[in-house]
């Protein structure tokens, strides 16, 4: 495994992450190795289109998001009020609202979001709070001429009687963001799972940036074949600032052994040993991770299994076709004999390649075409890890011709299940759309949807790909509608990545 392969891994996932994920990624904790790993500091938005831009990240714009609340005080102590402020970079500025008695007795802020507004094309940035006046409840907001000043804004309570109660923790990544993502290498044709662990920043004033475990995939084809068939351990890659994979003379680090798990401080393992990887000399990883690295190793009891060639090419004396297979069997064992009895087999399973007839797969990849459609969706109830409602967005290309209001319509009313399941569609002209869901075969009925809008049966083009996640952090089962937050369904049509893309507003209950 080449660090030229996961680079494009890593870049792949980065743009895939930055397009689900979005400025919700913005403010969330990132490790700060200038405090040893223990301190969190907020991902900001530069940070994140410099993660864009140095992978070239094509149509995955930032955003959007609802209102940071990084900026302070978020609730009081019982008796104690403030001035609800809004601001950025330090500049505060008292909320503008008609009841000034209000205004001045804020005692907890919650978010609500942002929106455009059609007629003035105006971005709007808006703040819930309560307060100890009867009624004990607000809603407020600030106008602004970009999308990108209502995205950085900052919101606070400024004490006037009492003390702040709570400093707003570091959120973390949106749970689709840890979702592992299958990647088909162009120049391997193998299938990698790609998988976020965090963010991290090597001293203040330098970008965050992301690290990832990459491991061979166990993704089979909707007929049963195994994809790519390029196994390898977990490795971990961090590529240093704006990615790339600059390892050696730049600030990434070489690529390592993948040990899950925390340590006795809680820090996970991984960022221990990127500490000592990145403090030793040329990037080497200093020797007490390695210590601990390889005694990890030698006291896991790594599970058999039975290593499977199977010929595809084999006819029997009439012609008919045949399937011939070699098994390796390997036991339970520790390492290096685990590791041993796996080198050996590799003798064995090459020499049955060699034996057996060999195909010849073409590796044609059709023209992408048609228009982006983008919908936005939002689970109907919190995450069971967090307060926070997950959201999943589904991207296609249609041929259809169909217009935004057309599509809308299409969308609006469904609804779908989310899980650990990852269904995906490719070999196509509308690119590989791609859905976490409760079952493949639900994640097949919305890839079936999209592709009624975009003109065709799924079912008769192109393949599907199935692949499953174990973990219950990556596989949220919520059911999820179109998001329609700020009185707009989130559905977009776009042709190409200039300009804005449009909403279409919510009808009005009221004529």
């Amino acid at each position: 495994m080449t660090n030229e392969v996961l680079d494009r891994a890593a870049g792949y996932a980065t743009c895939q992450i930055l397009t689900a994920a979005g400025s919700s990624l913005v403010g969330v904790g990132a490790y700060s190795l200038a405090a040893g790993g223990t301190g969190l500091v907020p991902l900001t938005l530069g940070s994140l289109s410099l993660l864009g831009a140095g992978f070239a990240c094509q149509d995955t714009p930032v955003g959007p998001a609802g209102p940071d609340q990084g900026g302070g005080c978020q609730e009081m102590e019982p008796g104690g009020y403030g001035q609800v402020q809004y601001g950025a970079a330090g500049s505060w500025i008292p909320v503008p609202t008609p009841n000034t008695d209000k205004r001045d007795t804020a005692i907890k802020l919650g978010v609500e979001g942002i929106g455009q507004d059609p007629s003035t094309g105006k971005w709007s940035a808006s703040i819930e709070w309560e307060s100890v006046t009867a009624g004990g409840a607000g809603s407020t907001g600030a106008i602004f001429d970009t999308e990108a000043e209502a995205e950085a804004v900052l919101w606070r309570i400024d004490p006037i009687e009492g003390s702040c109660a709570i400093q707003p923790p570091l959120p973390t990544p949106p749970d689709n963001a840890f979702e592992p993502i299958p990647y088909t290498d162009p120049e391997t044709n193998c299938t990698y799972n790609v998988q976020l662990l965090g963010f991290v920043e090597q001293a203040p004033g330098m970008t965050q940036d992301p690290v990832y475990v990459i491991s061979g995939s166990d993704v089979l084809r909707a007929d049963g074949g195994r994809v790519g068939g390029c196994n390898f351990s977990p490795t971990v890659y961090y590529g240093g600032s704006g990615g790339g994979g600059d390892f050696g003379g730049g600030d990434g680090a070489p690529p390592f052994p993948y040990i899950p798990g925390d340590d006795p401080d809680g820090r996970p393992n991984w960022l221990d040993t990127l500490a000592g990887a990145l403090a030793g000399a040329a990037g080497a990883i200093a020797a007490d991770a390695v210590a601990d690295a390889i005694q990890a190793a030698f006291a896991t009891e790594y599970p058999g299994l039975i290593y499977r060639m199977v010929s595809v090419c084999e006819k029997d004396a009439s012609g008919e076709p045949i399937s011939e297979s070699v098994e390796v069997p390997i036991p339970n064992l520790r390492a290096p004999d685990a590791q041993l009895a796996r080198l050996d087999a590799i003798v064995e399973l090459l020499q049955a390649g060699k034996n057996f007839k060999q195909p010849v797969c073409p590796n044609e990849r059709p023209t992408l075409v048609g228009a982006w459609r983008t919908i936005s969706f939002r689970s109907t109830e919190s995450s069971p890890y967090g307060k926070s409602c997950i959201r999943k967005r589904f991207r296609y290309r249609s041929q259809s011709g169909l217009g935004l209001g057309e599509v809308v319509d299409h969308w609006k009313d469904f609804t779908w299940t989310t899980g650990p399941v990852c269904v995906t569609h490719k070999g196509y002209s509308w690119g590989t759309p791609q859905v976490w869901a409760v079952t493949a075969d639900e994640g097949k009925r919305v890839i079936q949807h999209a592709a009624g809008e975009a003109g065709f049966d799924a079912n008769q083009v192109g393949e599907w790909g199935i692949s499953n996640s174990s973990s219950s952090r990556y596989g949220v089962s919520l059911p999820v509608k179109v998001d329609t937050t700020g009185g707009y369904y989130w559905i977009t049509d776009r042709d190409g990545s200039d300009g804005r893309p449009i909403v279409a507003q919510l009808p009005n209950p009221y004529g």
